[in-house]
């Protein structure tokens, strides 16, 4: 069986407003009046007159006044124990906003390229972890181009990436995060870490490991190598540490960010390879939104950890 709200029973119920429902529970708590005005934070007449006020609105007296003190009716009684639970719920939802205002609670998706994955992400989500522990987190990882139209369908609320004009499509906003620097790497034991003076002839033969680089990008790095786009790429993954396991167990030329790589260069373990006249690659970092779009406070706070991390 269905039951529906005639006009009348909806306006009846928009009328009994929290505030008053308040008040009514407080005073069949007190069963005074003075008391119940004490504990609401208004005068005694300001309480009488909110009672009368829901009285009216309802169509049936709540409350039995006597010289003895003040007792719900049975309409009042079921009143009470029908609003309680309301009111608790109302306290819970504002402590639930007033959390999520500051970011301490719920969920934020969001999405990451590949090299901020490697290099800026573990540090800003670890540092949101221990500042703000409610926030629950879901990242995708993806080229700019994926994660643009996972924006575009609202599965996530921003992401972060290569920001190059080439490299995203209109209608987006763009932040500036950071600036990566990108080059050719291997492993310590590759034959060309052994060169001294390198050329870019050197590099004509070896095939490379890389993530899906933009279009543009991609064109000049095999420009630049004198290669075809076949030809030239090993593997295409977007998953940096996959890459990195790849090029420590074979020759493949890795194509990274120094960033990504911090801890493979300081050990010695990987090599940066600087032929002449190479032309060093340039990783513009940004966070991502739908243009004319409000940020959550989440996402806000989101994007300033990551410029944190960033400097």
């Amino acid at each position: 069986m269905h039951y529906f709200l005639n006009f009348n029973d909806f306006y009846s119920l928009k009328a009994m407003d929290l505030r008053k429902l308040q008040h009514a529970v407080l005073l069949a708590q007190t069963c005074h009046f003075a008391r119940a005005a004490a504990l609401a934070h208004i005068t005694q007449s300001a309480l009488s007159r909110s009672i009368s006020a829901l009285e009216d609105e309802l169509g049936m007296r709540l409350f039995e006044r006597g010289n003895t003190g003040v007792a719900p009716t049975a309409a009042g009684r079921t009143l009470i124990q029908r609003a309680q639970p309301l009111l608790r719920g109302a306290r819970d939802l504002s402590h639930d906003m007033a959390l999520f205002r500051r970011a301490e609670l719920g969920t934020l998706a969001v999405g990451a390229g590949p090299f901020p994955a490697a290099t800026l992400m573990p540090s800003a989500l670890a540092a949101l972890q221990e500042s703000h522990p409610g926030l629950s987190l879901r990242v995708e990882i993806n080229h700019a181009g994926a994660l643009a139209a996972l924006l575009q369908q609202e599965a996530i609320e921003l992401f972060v990436a290569d920001t190059r004009a080439e490299a995203l499509p209109p209608g987006l906003a763009v932040e500036p995060v950071s600036v990566l620097h990108g080059g050719l790497f291997c492993r310590h034991s590759h034959p060309l870490a052994q060169r001294r003076l390198l050329q870019l002839a050197d590099l004509e033969t070896q095939r490379l490991a890389s993530v899906q680089l933009p279009l543009a990008v991609e064109a000049g790095l095999i420009r630049m190598l004198r290669r075809s786009r076949d030809d030239a790429f090993a593997v295409v993954c977007d998953n940096v540490y996959l890459l990195k396991e790849v090029a420590r167990r074979s020759d493949v030329v890795l194509v990274c960010t120094r960033e990504a790589l911090a801890a493979e260069l300081a050990s010695g373990e990987f090599v940066a390879l600087e032929p002449q006249r190479w032309q060093p690659l340039l990783v513009s970092v940004g966070a991502v939104t739908l243009q004319g779009r409000s940020r959550s406070p989440a996402a806000q706070l989101f994007i300033a950890t990551l410029q944190s991390v960033a400097t």
